[in-house]
């Protein structure tokens, strides 16, 4: 993709064009990101990430740019970036549309939903009662997805555009790997700007988990009742997420770490890591910090 095409229309201007493949933010990790800028206290994220080729800024912000990556100006960046999401959502240039695929071996309760178009679902799969599977939603093979479950929901992106507040419209999808339970009530939103909100292999939720758009969560992980994990929040394997725990957006989550029960998490956690607490910190500190107030 290029914005060369649709400068113009968006009041855009081209300093030095460079092509992209996904539009994102400073934290995206995908390959060749197109990110806007309008806040200098985000500039060492955004310079440290290799993978934003592509800046829209504004003129007075253009300079902190370093030269190797591609730069385009407008007066407002960030409401320039969304009308061009918007733009190429209602083109249809995120997701090629397709007739539901459902196993035979899929057991769909009678009163789950099912969207018509654009959702696949694997063998063995079981939905239950008023569990609605919706457009761009992935499921993998002997998933179980329990009853009032509701996957490929729009996600929470507020956004002021042209002096209204809207829900930023979400043009990803929600992609379940094999043998994944999602528990009753629970929500898993889809993805923001093109991709997917993943699940890993074998992960299970336990009841009234919010699973955020652009979610990573690994294999194996078990997250407990009432879960939350914001938006853009990378979550590794074996991961055990306790009851009640709410895990900020774009947050780290390493291989076998341990967020216990109520943790409110705003830091990354390293692989085997155990944090508890609000804020949560490391879970021997804790204890040693209750110990001595008691």
């Amino acid at each position: 993709m290029r914005l060369d095409d649709v400068a113009e229309r968006l009041g855009i201007t081209i300093v030095r064009s460079q092509e992209f493949d996904h539009l994102g933010f400073f934290t995206d990790r995908r390959h060749r990101v197109l990110s806007p800028f309008f806040n200098r206290k985000f500039r060492a994220e955004l310079v440290a990430n290799p993978q934003i080729v592509m800046v829209l800024t504004t003129p007075q912000l253009a300079e902190e740019i370093p030269p190797e990556r591609g730069l385009a100006t407008a007066t407002n960046p960030l409401q320039t970036f969304i009308k061009f999401h918007i733009f190429l959502h209602e083109q249809g240039s995120y997701w090629r549309s397709f007739k539901s695929r459902i196993s035979p071996g899929a057991r769909i309760h009678p009163r789950a939903y099912v969207a018509d178009n654009d959702v696949e679902i694997g063998g063995g799969v079981i939905i239950g009662p008023n569990a609605t599977v919706l457009e761009r939603t992935i499921v993998g093979d002997e998933c179980v997805i329990g009853p009032g479950v509701v996957l490929g929901c729009e996600g929470y992106e507020p956004r002021d555009l042209d002096g209204r507040r809207i829900i930023v419209p979400h043009a990803g999808g929600v992609r379940l790997g094999n043998r994944v339970q999602i528990q009753a009530n629970s929500a898993v939103s889809r993805s923001l700007y093109g991709g997917f909100t993943e699940i890993g292999d074998e992960t299970t939720t336990d009841n009234f988990v919010h699973i955020a758009h652009n979610v990573k969560i690994g294999r194996r992980c078990r997250l407990a009742a009432a879960a939350m994990i914001a938006g853009s929040t990378t979550v590794g394997d074996d991961v055990w997420i306790g009851p009640n725990s709410t895990i900020s957006s774009s947050i780290k989550i390493g291989n076998r770490a341990r967020v216990t029960l109520g943790a409110v998490v705003t830091q990354d956690v390293a692989d085997d890591g155990h944090v508890s607490g609000n804020f949560a910190i490391e879970h021997k500190k804790l204890l040693k910090f209750i110990a001595g107030i008691r």
